[in-house]
């Protein structure tokens, strides 16, 4: 949480603001409050987005969506200026950490308090799609933990179940959150609401479990095991398995419906105290320091509060507010009725996301002699090396030798199968290095594979703000920015002619800063032990072992 200053309280629409409760690169979310007294989660964008004709268009939309859906499970649109100079929406503020926040400090649910979890979200979808919506992006930062139950937030992203105008962007582009989106919305298939019950199985898989049923190293293969791979549910109890695998069903028809999910959990009994207590400690800790803020708010001598125009320079309309450090811990407090929509990626990548696979993107760098893509050979052999030619890598002696699964593993994109290997180093203090291949081979007839490795390649890149490494070994690599960064350190993504290489580097020894330069290095080396491998071929691999530590 983040007071604002030095001006003091700002003004939005007729919200005095207290606080920033999050922001990002589309805008903010603030604590307000009402002329009457009531506090209020308060969504303005930022002020170079007012001009967007189509960004407003999304943002009255996300109004509209909002105003539409009404009940104990979600949060209530207060008021709202689309037409506005900076766009606003103001919604119930809930307090409660958003299921993420809690997972993270309480860990995970039990099987009652999920079962609870489960019969919250299952009702709330049913006003949903009553409401003539599908919500599309249910994950567990839109979903919270109140006081008296769940509350399901953010509609920034819900379109009329009728299928009207289902495409938010250009054609190609996605919608949604990596592991939480159903199989038809990867494909970019018309949605109906049995495609928010998948994204209800996930949520519940990661409160029992803490982890997705679906991951990956990167984007491509968290999407690819979505569409292919069976989820990951050891953890999930026994009572509550046969739900989650209904609700995770590749095919929309098996799922059940919200009304026979909330049959399947049974009756759940009532309690003043839902959650875990360490949950309660969480909202116990946010009314805390709401009163604060609130008991401090009160304009001095009856003095207006400030509008938004003077609390922030106004040469900077970007100018993010002073911090002030309140008393006692510092408390983040849930946003309660609406998540910012940001740009990029959500998910875990962070909050709503437009991924586009479908477009590759102009080159920053041309290929060799500025040679079109579609023009231009590969340089490597359908072969990726094994963990066992990755001993070759460089990397430093405290690491142990590289393992995995023996084997190549074969991986598809839409023009076809194609090979990919990945292994890991580790240490004794648990540091972690990974590296994957995957060579891309031209298809006859069809796209070259320089075409394909840049459209893999290109799946995390954002311009104008993904940073671009600089490398000199291969043709183009960039660095994942920080923000999108899980527990990895440093991940560096490059391609070089048909060729794909991941590199993630994790742990406290190589903090980010730090990790840039080992990761580098490792990036060239697996570059060079692939150009190696293409030409004589892969080393036998063996069987896949545990980590082998130096003495």
């Amino acid at each position: 949480m983040e007071t604002l200053g030095p001006y003091g309280p700002v003004q939005v629409g007729p919200f005095r603001v207290l606080a920033v409760l999050g922001q990002g690169g589309m805008g903010r979310v603030l604590l307000g409050v009402s002329p009457d007294g009531r506090t209020a989660a308060v969504k303005q964008v930022h002020a170079e987005f007012a001009d967007d004709d189509g960004f407003r268009v999304r943002f009255r939309r996300e109004v509209e969506a909002s105003r539409r859906v009404s009940g104990a499970y979600t949060a209530a649109v207060i008021a709202a200026d689309p037409e506005a100079g900076t766009p606003w929406l103001a919604s119930q503020f809930v307090p409660g950490p958003a299921l993420n926040e809690a997972l993270a400090a309480a860990g995970v649910l039990p099987e009652e308090a999920v079962r609870r979890l489960a019969a919250g979200l299952a009702q709330a979808l049913l006003d949903v799609h009553g409401a003539g919506l599908i919500h599309r992006d249910l994950k567990p930062s839109n979903v919270l933990l109140a006081e008296d139950g769940v509350r399901v937030i953010d509609f920034g992203i819900a379109r009329a179940a009728e299928g009207q105008d289902t495409k938010l962007t250009r054609t190609g582009a996605m919608i949604g959150s990596p592991g939480y989106m159903s199989p038809e919305q990867v494909e970019g298939r018309e949605l109906t609401p049995a495609s928010d019950v998948f994204s209800l199985g996930a949520t519940l898989a990661v409160a029992c479990t803490g982890r997705p049923a679906f991951t990956g190293e990167s984007l491509p293969r968290i999407l690819f095991n979505v569409l292919h791979a069976e989820p990951e549910l050891s953890g999930v109890p026994e009572g509550l398995r046969p739900l989650v695998v209904a609700c995770l069903a590749k095919d929309p028809a098996a799922r059940p419906t919200p009304q026979q999910v909330l049959a399947a959990v049974g009756r759940i009994a009532p309690s003043t105290r839902p959650w875990p207590e360490a949950v309660h400690g969480l909202l116990a800790a946010q009314r805390a320091e709401v009163a604060r803020l609130l008991g401090a708010a009160a304009p001095a001598g009856g003095a207006p509060a400030p509008t938004v125009a003077t609390a922030v320079a106004p040469t900077d309309p970007q100018a993010t507010p002073v911090r002030r450090r309140g008393r006692g811990r510092r408390i983040a407090l849930a946003v309660g009725a609406v998540v910012l929509a940001l740009a990029g990626l959500a998910g875990g990548l962070v909050a709503t996301g437009v991924v586009n696979l479908d477009s590759v993107f102009p080159e920053p760098v041309p290929t060799p002699g500025n040679v079109p893509l579609s023009q231009v050979q590969d340089r490597y052999a359908r072969v990726v090396p094994s963990c066992a030619d990755a001993a070759k890598v460089t990397a430093p002696p405290e690491f142990s030798k590289p393992w995995g699964n023996p084997g190549t593993f074969e991986t598809t994109d839409r023009d076809g199968k194609l090979p990919e290997q990945g292994c890991e180093w580790n240490t004794r203090s648990g540091d972690q290095i990974q590296v994957d291949w995957e060579v891309f081979p031209t298809v006859p007839g069809g796209r070259t594979g320089a075409e394909r490795a840049k459209e893999h390649y290109e799946a995390l890149y954002m311009g104008g703000h993904t940073r671009d490494s600089g490398i000199t070994f291969a043709e183009e690599a960039f660095w994942l920015p920080s923000k999108y960064l899980d527990e990895s350190n440093c991940v560096l993504y490059v391609r070089d002619v048909n060729l794909y290489v991941f590199v993630a580097v994790k742990g406290t020894t190589y903090p980010r800063g730090r990790c840039e330069t080992m990761t580098r290095m490792l990036g060239e080396s697996a570059v060079k032990l692939a150009r190696t491998v293409s030409a004589n071929g892969p080393s036998p691999q063996g069987t896949a072992t545990a980590p082998v530590f130096p003495q």
